[in-house]
């Protein structure tokens, strides 16, 4: 009898710990992260070359938007939608090659709340959520000055995108009126070059 009593008084702190270490912060990636930590935390975040392959009309457009812009991404290290868009994500932006684009990402776990209220400023209620920011933002990392931070979106994708993740994010940079009258001024010189110089031809 005493053996076994030895045995459980052995085992059992074994089990709980166990148990304590398997519902502690290693299930969730919170807070500000970069993408190289995120896919060495969590190796299925990490675009597969070749595994998704972006429309490229799409990102024809995004390779020519010239404006800061900003991608805040809130995502869970435990949802399955954000493991399949933010790695489609990251290999869209790796294709467009575009430096006027920047992103930030933020780990929430299921409640989808942080301590300092972040989530709460962005009305964050599913994930993945893709928020489209105009300016390159340095987001502060405490509770201050939320209401500056959250001005000036674009737009957003929520957990789901309603054609793909990078033609909604076209999509969604159109809504940008001073470079959508950037580009329309922009095809209208080309038509009017084209004219020209079929006039010149004939």
């Amino acid at each position: 009898m005493r053996i076994v009593s030895t045995l459980l008084l052995t085992i059992l702190p074994l089990r709980f710990g166990f148990a304590q270490e398997g519902s502690s912060s290693k299930e969730y990636l919170l807070g500000w992260v970069t993408p190289d930590s995120l896919c060495r935390a969590c190796p299925e975040f990490q675009p597969i070359p070749g595994a998704y392959q972006p429309a490229e009309r799409a990102l024809q457009l995004l390779r020519c938007y010239d404006e800061p812009a900003t991608v805040l991404i809130f995502f869970g290290s435990w949802c399955g939608d954000s493991k399949r868009e933010v790695p489609r994500f990251y290999a869209a932006l790796d294709r467009v090659a575009n430096k006027n684009f920047s992103t930030r990402l933020f780990g929430l776990d299921r409640s989808k709340k942080d301590a300092a209220g972040f989530a709460e400023a962005f009305g964050i209620t599913r994930v993945p959520t893709f928020i489209f920011l105009s300016g390159d933002r340095a987001f502060s990392s405490n509770g201050h000055a939320f209401a500056e931070q959250t001005q000036n979106e674009l737009g957003r994708i929520t957990e789901t995108p309603a054609i793909s993740i990078e033609q909604d994010w076209a999509d969604i940079l159109k809504h940008n009126e001073a470079w959508a009258r950037k580009m329309e001024w922009e095809r209208r010189l080309y038509l009017w070059l084209v004219s020209i110089t079929l006039f010149a031809i004939h």
